[in-house]
């Protein structure tokens, strides 16, 4: 189920007004449970048993790592074997086919068969949450679990489609203590879901025709028309994010619940690490936690900080989706961060204006910052990294 749909605003009201009317206190997290149940398998029933018996290896591992006498070792062991389940079961159904045809390209001849596979609704976001738990028990991050808490934390329908990706410490102590509904309150969240709405629909989708010379290069398009279409899906990609955002996060709210904020000003940032501090930031700041740091991070030298930065980010680009041209995203954002890291490090000591917060700066630093992240997009958007080639040229004159 989608949130922009018709079907949702049925389902939505309804679950609400029961919710708040006729469902008592103690039955209420048995009810988000039912009703995310009944939101996932709106799409493709069959998979809502994989998002069960996902959750439920994921919460029986965690207990046993959290059994008393647990060793080190042991934890770690049943570490492994949790993620690297979870990890499969996200690369079998969404990646089995681009490495099928990555191995039959680069053989000249179909080597393997290319899968017919439907990918399961919002995988990539119930794998990472899960994943998350799992880490953050091994760790001692999460010191309990209970069975209910998880389970409401596992079928939370508002964050099920498009995050945000939330943390299972912040989220459990809310699902006993749920938030009395205000006329305030719930005014504020119905005002933010119809924001979230119309960024969709009014800012994001009406982009969708500009954005054509990025999606499908050529004639009879000029050099103007491919930094329109650039421009545009800039944009799109934007409200389209933030409004799906907007959306979960009011609906949330109207249940009583807090989830964490996604988006702050990005493209007013000033440089790239700061972009991606305010860019989908359930997303950078798990792939900072559960990527990057564990690589390394920062802590072993510039050299191997770059190639961490390289690696996180590749796997940040995969995730958004099945195609090369993600993986060169990703990269492409990769290099922002290593030169910013190094452009800090060695230029901006030395050079006072640098350090002086000058207006002129600033906005240079945020003019550029856009712009990167604008040519970042064209990858994004791409097809093919031919069709991607062809955009740049032109974005030149060429």
């Amino acid at each position: 189920m989608i949130f922009n749909t018709w079907i949702f605003a049925i389902f939505g009201v309804v679950v609400l007004a029961a919710y708040w009317t006729l469902i008592p206190q103690r039955l209420k997290p048995y009810y988000i449970i039912a009703t995310g149940c009944v939101f996932y398998a709106y799409a493709v029933p069959a998979y809502l048993v994989l998002i069960l018996v996902l959750g439920l290896v994921t919460f029986t591992i965690a207990r046993l790592m959290l059994a008393p006498g647990r060793s080190r070792r042991g934890k770690k062991a049943l570490l492994a074997i949790g993620v690297v389940l979870i990890a499969g079961v996200l690369v079998y159904f969404k990646y089995t086919k681009l490495l099928a045809a990555t191995i039959n390209e680069a053989a000249s001849r179909d080597i393997l068969p290319l899968p017919s596979i439907i990918i399961p609704l919002a995988i990539s976001f119930f794998t990472f949450e899960f994943v998350h738990v799992l880490v953050d028990v091994y760790y001692g991050k999460i010191a309990e679990l209970d069975a209910l808490d998880f389970a409401v934390f596992t079928m939370f329908f508002p964050t099920l489609v498009a995050g945000p990706i939330k943390r299972f410490q912040s989220f459990a102590p809310q699902v006993r203590s749920v938030e009395p509904l205000t006329s305030a309150t719930a005014l504020l969240n119905i005002y933010r879901v119809a924001i979230g709405l119309a960024k969709k629909y009014i800012i994001a989708d009406s982009m969708t025709l500009l954005t054509q010379p990025i999606l499908t290069p050529g004639l009879p398009y000029a050099t103007p028309d491919y930094w329109v279409a650039m421009l545009a899906y800039t944009a799109k990609i934007y409200f389209d994010f933030t409004g799906y955002s907007d959306i979960a996060i009011g609906v949330a709210a109207l249940l009583g619940f807090r989830i964490p904020e996604n988006f702050d000003r990005p493209y007013w940032a000033e440089n790239i690490s700061q972009f991606w501090r305010r860019w989908h930031m359930s997303l950078s700041s798990w792939i900072r936690d559960y990527i990057f740091i564990p690589l390394g991070g920062s802590r072993r030298g510039r050299v191997f900080t770059a190639i961490n930065l390289f690696i996180a980010m590749a796997l940040a680009g995969l995730w958004h989706g099945a195609a090369w041209t993600f993986v060169l995203w990703g990269l492409w954002h990769g290099v922002g961060l290593a030169a910013h890291r190094a452009w800090s490090v060695a230029a901006v000591p030395r050079v006072p204006v640098l350090n002086r917060g000058a207006v002129q700066v600033r906005a240079v630093s945020i003019v550029a910052t856009f712009l990167f992240v604008c040519f970042g997009w064209v990858l994004f958007a791409a097809t093919s990294t031919a069709n991607a080639a062809v955009v740049y040229a032109h974005l030149f004159g060429r």
